[in-house]
């Protein structure tokens, strides 16, 4: 059976100074800074970045790097659908390849899965919603229903301060993005 087709979207890179890094990527690539805060698990700061309306952030820096550490946290692949997400996890438990965590971000729903070094892999789809990022919701793709789990995002993603569309969103980070390539 063939692969669905997976797009390559979004790094996450530990950084020593996430502030720093987002002033240099806005001044040279007109990339905005779409949301920062706290990571939940590990309470790092983060900034995330994009210089796409179709895409949250496509690099996230967080202050987790350690001197002599590399700095690559993770790799993502972007799927169609919540459907093929889910067959992806199923297929990765069936495999044995490791899944490392399971996220409702309220704007994607993630899985996140170990290579064979330990290198840490995010695959996703978009859900129809934006909130403030970090979000981490419960999620479970190897057991419950791609119906379940759109109506418990719903739910949670129209309760939560700061919601809009997918599509309100786009317009207003694509207007940022067009300011700041003006602005350089």
């Amino acid at each position: 059976m063939p692969l669905p087709k997976a797009n390559f979207r979004h790094v996450g890179v530990p950084a020593f100074d996430p502030d720093a890094l987002s002033a240099f990527y806005t001044r040279w690539f007109a990339m905005v800074v779409s949301d920062t805060g706290s990571g939940k698990a590990d309470n790092a700061r983060v900034v995330f970045m994009t210089g796409d309306p179709l895409e949250h952030h496509q690099i996230a820096f967080a202050n987790l790097r350690k001197p002599g550490s590399p700095g690559m946290q993770q790799i993502s692949f972007v799927y169609e659908s919540l459907v093929e997400l889910k067959k992806l996890a199923l297929d990765f438990a069936t495999a044995g390849v490791p899944i490392l965590q399971q996220k409702d971000h309220g704007n994607t729903w993630s899985v996140y899965a170990g290579d064979p070094e330990g290198n840490r892999i995010e695959c996703y789809t978009p859900t129809p919603w934006y909130v403030p990022q970090p979000t981490w919701w419960p999620l479970d793709l190897l057991t419950e229903s791609v119906e379940q789990i759109e109506q418990r995002t719903a739910e949670m993603a129209k309760g939560t301060p700061g919601f809009m569309t997918r599509k309100e969103w786009m317009v207003q980070i694509q207007a940022r993005i067009d300011a700041a390539r003006q602005s350089h």
